[in-house]
């Protein structure tokens, strides 16, 4: 038996939350729940800071109650946050995280993250699953992923049934 629930949200520290938008919602089509400023000793706390003000940006597909994409930009902060050593752009590097999302509108998607400059990692690359697994059926998955705006990979994949 699970101690936990299924993941609520991924937060991400970006450095510019509209230009994360400019991913999430303008091209990956996430929808918008909540977008507001707070400030003050307590939020700075939950991020390991004195004071600061963030703004907090939740995002999910459709109405969906968990797999929340949180897009948090702090300003005005003591101390200020460090900074992430950026991964490879060519391969995976341990301790990585990687966003994965489903789509059937990967030929679409693809396309329009390239004019907006994103870079990939992997290029939509298929493969077949033979045997289903209780939670992932047998068929075709291409998938690619690309890095957003703060260096985060970001998969995205779809499906076909064999």
């Amino acid at each position: 038996m699970s101690r936990t629930g299924p993941v609520k949200r991924v937060t991400l520290w970006c450095r510019s939350a509209e230009r994360s938008l400019a991913l999430y919602r303008d091209i990956l089509g996430l929808t918008v729940l909540e977008d507001k400023v707070v400030s003050g000793e307590a939020i700075a706390r939950l991020a390991g800071l004195r004071d600061c003000t963030m703004r907090i940006v939740h995002l999910a597909s459709g109405d969906s109650t968990h797999g929340w994409i949180g897009l948090y930009e702090v300003s005005n902060a003591d101390p200020m946050p460090g900074e992430v050593t950026v991964p490879r752009g060519d391969r995976m590097t341990y301790g990585q995280a990687t966003i994965v999302l489903q789509t059937d509108r990967l030929d679409e998607i693809v396309p329009r993250l390239e004019r907006a400059g994103f870079v990939f990692m992997t290029r939509p690359t298929a493969y077949l699953k033979a045997a289903a697994s209780p939670s992932m059926p047998a068929g075709r998955y291409t998938e690619a992923v690309f890095f957003d705006p703060d260096g985060v990979p970001v998969a995205l994949y779809s499906f076909e049934p064999a």
